[in-house]
């Protein structure tokens, strides 16, 4: 697909499909120069959001207005006229304002769509009219409103994670909905995973309240909940460890770490299918800090620490 003016625009605006959005993305990430020129666009949509009417608009009485000034037209219209150089500059400015005045009234209206960011094999961080920065990790969905209105700020994570840096406004709390759970904050930072049973939320700072089929808990820093789709439970506890955070930090922080759970995620990372093939395995601790490291150079680490082998075999690495 070719990637245009109106593309970009649409994207913008949220008026793609998701299928159009994932392939703007691939484009963007396909060159430095596509990047920086969605990031120039983006620059003047977000400086003409900052352009507000105060006016009172009032469709019924423009029509009246429009409809008596053509019947006048046309009462004029045999009427020969000299041409008046005076008054042609005057309906030249006429012009310009009634052409303002519609594109005031069309970024007014602008204003309430939503917009569909959708991440595919990038990690992404993007900035919320309200000054909220998300960082969303690979194959995730966020959808949000061009310009938060109304008593809340509510966004919809459609699927996969993203970490949010909310800015603090109690007269307005920002929601986020991930189906049937809701996520209630004011001003905090706190990571989101919408995986396919449950919803797993951990906090690094401030209260953040979880709410499904009317129960509630409140969550503080360090503090994680795992709520299963279609249930009253919730499962709180201390989170364990800063692996979660891998995907903003590049880093996986091992700290005493069994080695079932470095597992886990370095599936999740990337896209693998690591299994451990003897049970008295699963528990081993490791002490150490992978950054920036193939999944390979992880394997070899792991192997020499503490001394097992890795095969890999139809797409699966056994540790045993």
């Amino acid at each position: 697909m070719e990637i245009n003016d109106d593309l970009l625009i649409g994207c913008l605006l949220g008026e793609v499909s998701p299928a159009t959005a994932e392939e703007i993305s691939a484009w963007r990430n396909s060159d430095p120069a596509n990047n920086e020129r969605y990031h120039q666009f983006r620059a003047i949509w977000e400086t003409s959001r900052n352009i507000s009417y105060n006016g009172t608009l009032n469709p019924e009485a423009s029509l009246q207005k429009l409809k008596e000034k053509a019947a006048m037209q046309k009462a004029e219209d045999a009427k020969v006229v000299p041409r008046n150089l005076k008054n042609s500059w005057l309906k030249i400015a006429a012009a310009i304002l009634l052409f303002a005045g519609c594109g005031l009234f069309y970024l007014y209206q602008r204003s309430f769509k939503e917009i569909q960011l959708v991440t595919n094999n990038e990690v992404e961080v993007d900035t919320l009219s309200d000054g909220s920065i998300v960082t969303l990790n690979k194959a995730t969905l966020l959808k949000y409103p061009i310009r938060f209105r109304g008593k809340q700020r509510n966004v919809m994570l459609t699927r996969g994670e993203a970490f949010f840096n909310v800015a603090k406004n109690k007269a307005m709390p920002f929601i986020i909905s991930t189906g049937s759970t809701t996520i209630k904050v004011v001003g905090t930072s706190f990571n989101v995973k919408n995986k396919a049973d449950a919803i797993e939320v951990i906090v690094e700072t401030g209260i953040v309240q979880v709410t499904q089929n009317g129960n509630t808990v409140s969550l503080k820093p360090g503090d994680k909940v795992l709520v299963k789709r279609n249930s009253a439970l919730f499962r709180k506890e201390k989170n364990p460890d800063q692996l979660y955070n891998y995907y903003r930090s590049k880093e996986f922080v091992a700290d005493n770490t069994p080695l079932w759970r470095l597992a886990e995620v370095l599936n999740e990372a990337y896209e693998s299918k690591i299994v451990i093939g003897r049970k008295e395995l699963n528990e081993l601790p490791l002490h150490t800090t992978f950054k920036d490291e193939s999944l390979d150079d992880i394997l070899v680490i792991i192997s020499r620490t503490f001394g097992v082998t890795v095969e890999k075999k139809n797409g699966v690495i056994v540790i045993k």
